[in-house]
């Protein structure tokens, strides 16, 4: 069975043994040893791929060498902008043995791999092509077997920079702040651009690399240090003997080669020609479906401060549908959208650690939430002119797919649940009658989804994103942009955020301008897909770290985007925690007169200034930059498991944990990842349609599986913001009830709000419910109805601008191992010395024999 690359990578990281000493004899010996590594794995697109991997499902095995003897001007490969090195190969460069390079990843960058693959496109030429070339001399009794094609370069090993002791990795490298992400994220020239509002180029240190198709080429990164040193040792005494062949030392054979430290990689990705289309599509040769990827998806969390709205003021669902087609329910307060992303990504996606660009947001907008629900109750919140939305949206990286996916379902254009198939989300809850209907969970069999309290928002008024505010441009200064990003407030939520400024902090308009297609600069954050869906309409601003351009130590988008590369600023995220409380209670509070000093006064009077000592900041600031699988985050998500358990009788487990170090890249979208499922009779289905009558068995229901830190956040949000219902009889703030599970919280009298449920927290005290899981999955797919999930049809309304990175799962033996080869004549020599003590050893054995029967003894 076939298993995804995001669980392959677990079962090649034996640890290979290091020693001080390095050689040819140790720490590789002639045993093969699984190499520990994060794998660069092909993404699918709606064009085309992106990523690297072998040719075939054939190895591809070479020597270890230092990628600097086998590419022209090395040090210079970036100042040439062609990389053109075939004025300075001769002919000896096709006498070469198949090679691995080794680079740190310092050195790793568009131009540097292009310079060391023209070397090697060059090389093959020379040989003719061959691709079973004869090492030693060009003796053939060590011909390689590898498969056609392959060419002289096996494979490219990315190795921590501390391994090279010559390597310039301090500030004075130009690579040093290098980001693999394109200069415009999900701008111009991606898979994105078509939805994506603004290209201007936030990212001046990127160049694009994880847009390159490696095919051909594959590339893993070694993070420990001490198996990086022992592969860069190796990688230089090998190159030797490469060195003499490019100067002409005809004298060089299979002695001087061997023995050889080897690195075999197993990386099939797919064939050359796949994209999403055709793998998602894929059929066996008997014409069963049989999909060769996953979408990258999972789901968004979203929650709103205050108390639900009131029941009696609802539709029932079908008007409620013909309402979001104007935007929105109109019965309901408007709603000022408070968001951020929540995942990341790299060129080895399962080194994404995202400090800056997702766990700083996620921290900022989470300490938010807790100082609204903390410090302005609900009976304020709920006499505000809006309410208050708190939205943190998964897969952003990869075609802004959770904002977008939330966006279209709750105004633009608006969710259709097909006639009759909106349903009680757990049967067995289901009551009767129309009241109930009103108070009772929905879901959506087709198209599905789990939950449709989405549907109840009021029109959005506007958008306050965050965005990489843990590493700080200029000392103690904020960012605001967006002021001219579209809407018809004159950009108020941006003059909200700047009369948010302090004595010690100053928040500051952008300098960024517009793109170059005159579109005004807005940072790569949920705001986009606010802009480009409304066209413009609904707009609002986002608070960052940067002024015109990424902050330098931002790695953007790299795998050293963590906290150990260099420290994230606590104090910035706290003070832009404060901000963003502040701003969204001010944005609420304003009843259409724009007078931002009056709102951010009013807010600023009710929310605190957050404490860099609080214990919460503290505890999931360590979860969120360096060890995801903390206590704090498991608590919650094993009260979600046993609250789910509690209301649809099944339990689902814990999801996919975060990981330590902390993983922000979103992962495949199946039933044990994240997708949302429903169980008819006893049959399970991504979606359904069909002739069984949905609720006549207790057993049925909609169930899901979330990401850990999906199911945290979810947690969290209810915890923070659940806390400040009124009592039933005043407006008092309730003591919150001790809990072990939900069962101890059906009494609680803070939680009488109609349509209010009660239910225990990760903190062990009941709260009312205020979170709310959404799908977060390109807009182009929908799950196939009537089938089991993992399998995906095109939308017919698909629009063909959404870029649909999927991710495949061909092989089920990914990785690298490393061995020592001791040569062909080695072997002759064992043989021939073998064939003599054979002999021997029948001379001996005629003689014995000989001599015992001459004895009369045998």
């Amino acid at each position: 069975t076939a298993l995804l690359l995001s669980t392959m990578f677990l079962i090649n990281t034996n640890t290979v043994v290091a020693v001080s000493t390095t050689s040819l004899e140790e720490p590789f010996q002639t045993s093969f040893e699984h190499l520990p590594h994060d794998g660069c794995v092909s993404l699918f697109h709606r064009n085309g791929r992106v990523g690297c991997g072998t040719l075939s499902r054939s190895t591809m095995t070479g020597r270890i060498v230092h990628w600097s003897t086998v590419v022209a001007g090395a040090n210079d490969a970036n100042d040439n902008d062609e990389n053109d090195n075939n004025n300075f190969i001769n002919d000896n460069a096709g006498k070469l043995p198949p090679y691995v390079a080794v680079m740190d990843e310092t050195e790793f960058t568009t131009a540097n791999v292009a310079a060391l693959r023209n070397f090697a496109n060059a090389a093959d030429d020379m040989a003719g092509g061959d691709s079973a070339r004869c090492i030693g001399g060009g003796e053939g009794e060590n011909a390689d077997p590898n498969e056609d094609g392959a060419g002289v370069l096996r494979g490219l090993l990315v190795i921590n920079a501390t391994a090279d002791a010559e390597s310039n990795n301090g500030n004075g490298n130009m690579n040093y702040y290098y980001s693999p992400e394109a200069a415009s994220p999900q701008g111009d020239d991606t898979p994105s651009a078509n939805i994506a509002q603004s290209s201007y180029e936030w990212n001046p240190n990127g160049d694009g690399n994880t847009l390159v198709d490696y095919h051909g080429l594959p590339v893993v990164y070694v993070s420990k240090a001490d198996v990086a040193a022992d592969l860069y040792s190796v990688s230089m005494e090998q190159s030797a003997a490469l060195q003499r062949i490019l100067d002409g030392d005809d004298s060089v054979g299979a002695d001087d080669l061997y023995p050889a430290i080897m690195a075999e990689f197993n990386y099939y990705m797919g064939p050359e020609d796949a994209d999403s289309p055709t793998c998602l599509a894929w059929r066996n040769v008997d014409e069963s479906w049989a999909p060769k990827c996953l979408p990258l998806a999972g789901n968004s969390v979203w929650a709103v401060a205050g108390s639900p709205e009131s029941a009696a003021g609802r539709r029932r669902l079908e008007d409620q549908q013909q309402a979001n087609n104007g935007g929105g329910n109109g019965n309901q307060r408007p709603i000022v959208m408070m968001a951020t992303s929540i995942d990341s990504t790299s060129m080895f996606h399962d080194a994404s650690p995202g400090a800056n660009s997702a766990a700083t947001n996620i921290l900022a907008l989470l300490m938010a939430a807790k100082l609204v629900g903390s410090s302005v109750p609900d009976t304020t919140l709920d006499g505000l002119s809006k309410r208050i939305m708190f939205g943190f949206f998964q897969a952003e990286s990869y075609g802004y797919v959770g904002s977008r996916s939330f966006l279209r379902d709750v105004a633009y254009p608006g969710f259709q649940c097909d006639e009759g198939r909106a349903v009680p989300a757990v049967t067995k809850n289901a009551g009767s009658g129309d009241d109930n209907e009103e108070e009772v969970k929905m879901g959506c069999l087709n198209p599905l989804r789990t939950d449709l309290d989405f549907m109840k928002l009021g029109e959005i008024s506007g958008m306050i994103a965050v965005d990489q505010i843990g590493v700080l441009g200029t000392d103690q200064t904020f960012y605001v942009h967006g002021e001219n990003a579209g809407g018809n407030d004159n950009g108020f939520l941006a003059n909200v955020l700047l009369q948010l400024g302090s004595n010690d902090w100053t928040i500051a308009s952008s300098a960024a301008e517009n793109d170059d297609n005159g579109q005004p600069a807005i940072p790569p954050t949920p705001l986009q897909s606010l802009v480009k869906l409304s066209e413009g309409a609904v707009g609002g601003a986002v608070l960052t770290g940067y002024d015109d351009a990424f902050v330098d130590e931002s790695y953007y988008h790299s795998h050293l985007d963590s906290n150990a590369t260099r420290i994230v600023n606590l104090d910035s995220v706290a003070m832009a925690a404060t901000v963003l409380a502040r701003a969204a209670v001010a944005s609420a509070y304003d009843n259409g007169e724009g007078d931002a000093e009056s709102a951010a006064q009013y807010a600023a009077n009710l929310v605190p200034i957050l404490s860099t000592e609080d214990e919460t900041f503290l505890a999931l600031a360590d979860c969120l930059l360096t060890d995801g699988n903390c206590d704090l985050l498991l608590s919650y998500g094993k009260m979600e498991r046993i609250n789910n358990e509690y209301v649809t009788g099944v339990d689902m487990g814990m999801g996919v944990p975060l990981g330590n170090p902390p993983n922000y890249y979103p992962s495949i979208y199946d039933s044990r990842n994240g997708q949302g499922y429903v169980q008819v009779g006893t049959d399970l289905y991504g979606s359904y349609t069909g002739d069984k009558e949905y609720g006549k068995a207790k057993t049925d229901r909609f169930l899901l599986l979330p990401s850990l830190l999906e199911m945290s956040i979810h947690g969290m949000l209810d915890d923070f913001l659940g806390r400040g219902s009124a009592n039933a009889d005043g407006n008092d703030v309730a003591e919150p009830k001790s809990c072990k599970s939900s069962k101890d919280c059906s009494s609680v009298s803070y939680c009488s709000a109609t349509g209010d449920e009660a239910l225990c927290s990760g903190d062990s005290v009941c709260v009312c419910s205020r979170a709310h899981y959404h799908l977060a999955l390109d807009e182009a797919i929908v799950p196939a109805p009537n089938n089991v999930t993992g399998n995906f049809l095109f939308d017919e309304n698909d629009q063909g601008v959404s870029p649909i990175y999927t991710e495949p799962y061909w092989s089920s033996t990914i990785g690298v191992r490393v061995y020592r080869d001791a040569g062909g004549s080695s072997g002759n020599w064992a043989l021939g010395a073998g064939l003599i003590v054979w002999l021997c050893s029948l001379v001996s054995t005629f003689l014995l024999k000989k001599k015992l029967k001459k004895e009369k003894l045998y």
